[in-house]
């Protein structure tokens, strides 16, 4: 039997990162982290926008099957000053719509919400805050809980003004 000697075995050379390469690594990684965070932190104000449209979608819906029933009774042309006043599935109308009182929108959007008329520092346990609705014509503006009533994040309904201009929803995400 042949030895052989130790001068002769090639030696394992042992391979993984250097120092730098690993810091460099980390320091992309840092940078890239960075720059991605913002996208994905913002997820409560896109979803906050996407339930508004939500709203948006139901009060429409709502406001045209109100306004076709009011068409079938032939009470499209009443206000809500009128005697008797006219009323469609339990929602007061104002020429053919919902009028715009906090109990109107609760009666056909059927949604409970936080009435911020008097103080606008309320917050409660519901989603939506309301506020305006005082009477029949005043513009009701839905907002999510966690904002104000001034931010930019929210859902206006105007109420039918006369026979001729039909109630109109708006919207507007742009701070949520």
């Amino acid at each position: 039997m042949k030895t052989q000697s130790l001068k002769n075995l090639p030696m394992n050379k042992q391979a993984g990162f250097t120092l730098v390469e690993l810091i460099i690594v980390i320091v992309i990684l840092g940078i890239l982290a960075v720059t991605a965070a913002p996208r994905f932190l913002n997820l409560q104000g896109d979803a906050n926008a996407s339930t508004l449209e939500g709203v948006q979608g139901s009060i429409r819906s709502g406001m045209n099957i109100v306004n076709g029933k009011a068409l079938i009774a032939n009470i499209q042309n009443k206000a809500e000053t009128d005697t008797p006043t006219p009323i469609v599935e339990g929602v007061a109308i104002r020429f053919g719509y919902p009028v715009g009182t906090i109990d109107a929108f609760e009666a056909f959007l059927d949604i409970d919400f936080a009435d911020v008329t008097d103080d606008p520092t309320i917050a409660d346990s519901t989603d939506f805050n309301l506020s305006g609705g005082d009477d029949a014509t005043t513009p009701v503006i839905i907002y999510p809980n966690s904002y104000l009533v001034t931010d930019s994040c929210k859902v206006t309904y105007t109420p039918a003004l006369n026979k001729d201009t039909p109630a109109t929803v708006a919207i507007d995400v742009s701070d949520c």
